[in-house]
């Protein structure tokens, strides 16, 4: 099966490293930073559970890419070469090109809907409810595709400046989850992290703040009843934890751009890499961990002085501001 994903712009490094956590082999056809197609015989149902994915598609079919025009009629006959099982009785056909809502000719596009409608026995309407057809072009490649949209779950709103879902979820999944991992965030916050881990087995999930009776009242539900250990350690010294006791670290600390770091950024930045390494299981503990741009290579620094390997930095935006994502741990991933 193929399927094209959509994800926030700037992840396409991310996802390539962590797509595997959802995704059973998959085979990239093309890339960008904020699109991939790939082929796997990995179930709809569960693509459409990634959760750090903003829009999902199965590929109907595709055609070489050329006029406009040209292409979308091109489709229509591959359309109605073969059927369509559709999923509602109405649809509606979007044509998205290299990032943008386009419109074709009228010909074009009725050739397209009549096709689609003789195929799946579905009613064509101009708006609102119906299975969403889009016929995608990207930049680079010579395909244009005509995609199913899935269905995604709707989630729960976030609290604002709160890591977004698709950023909590990408992150999670870069540190590779397993089942027997003692997960940990040790500046959890609205509890992003932790809530994103439930989506894999593990043997324990620990939120850690030390504000954690003033945040408590404001975690969604999935959070105050999941299955999460919840402490209110201080990061930096995290005495609840013993040594070794952690497989992996996912987390995004203070980034010091508005004062509110306890100490000096560097020295704060030494302590926190010592109780990383402190808590971190001693062969095998790993890391993902969100700072501001500015600051990563002070964070990579503190890191690595303590033993800390990085095997990736990846540039991300988080609400608009420039961060770094580091991934690594005792071994270099």
């Amino acid at each position: 099966m193929r399927y094209y994903i959509q994800f926030p712009a700037g992840t396409g490094e991310l996802v390539a490293e962590s797509i595997g956590s959802y995704v059973d082999r998959p085979d990239v056809v093309y890339a960008d930073d904020s699109s991939m197609i790939f082929e796997s015989d990995t179930r709809r149902s569960r693509v459409e559970q990634m959760p750090f994915v903003k829009n999902s598609f199965t590929v109907i079919a595709d055609v070489l890419r050329r006029d406009l025009d040209w292409s979308v009629e091109a489709l229509a006959d591959t359309v109605y070469d073969g059927g369509l099982d559709g999923y509602a009785d109405t649809f509606r056909v979007m044509f998205h090109v290299d990032g943008e809502l386009v419109s074709v000719g009228r010909r074009a596009r009725g050739e397209l809907e009549s096709a689609i409608a003789a195929a799946s026995g579905q009613r064509m309407v101009g708006r609102g409810l119906g299975e969403e057809y889009w016929a995608v072009g990207r930049t680079d490649f010579d395909r244009l595709m005509l995609c199913r949209r899935h269905m995604r779950p709707g989630r729960a709103a976030k609290a604002a400046g709160a890591i977004s879902h698709e950023l909590s979820s990408l992150l999670v999944a870069a540190s590779r989850p397993r089942r027997e991992d003692v997960f940990l965030d040790p500046f959890a916050g609205s509890g992003s992290f932790t809530n994103a881990r439930l989506s894999f087995p593990a043997k324990r999930i620990v939120y850690s703040d030390s504000e954690l009776e003033r945040l408590r009242g404001d975690f969604p539900e999935a959070v105050r009843e999941g299955g999460i250990e919840f402490l209110a350690d201080d990061a930096l010294t995290l005495p609840s934890i013993g040594d070794g006791e952690v497989d992996v670290i996912v987390t995004d600390p203070p980034w010091g751009e508005y004062g509110e770091l306890p100490m000096a950024l560097p020295e704060f930045l030494d302590a926190m890499a010592r109780s990383f390494d402190r808590v971190l299981d001693r062969e095998h503990g790993r890391f993902v961990v969100l700072v501001a741009r500015m600051v990563a290579d002070e964070a990579e620094r503190a890191l690595t002085n303590r033993g800390l390997a990085i095997g990736s930095a990846h540039e991300v935006l988080v609400n608009g501001h420039p961060a770094t994502v580091l991934v690594g741990g005792r071994e270099a991933a």
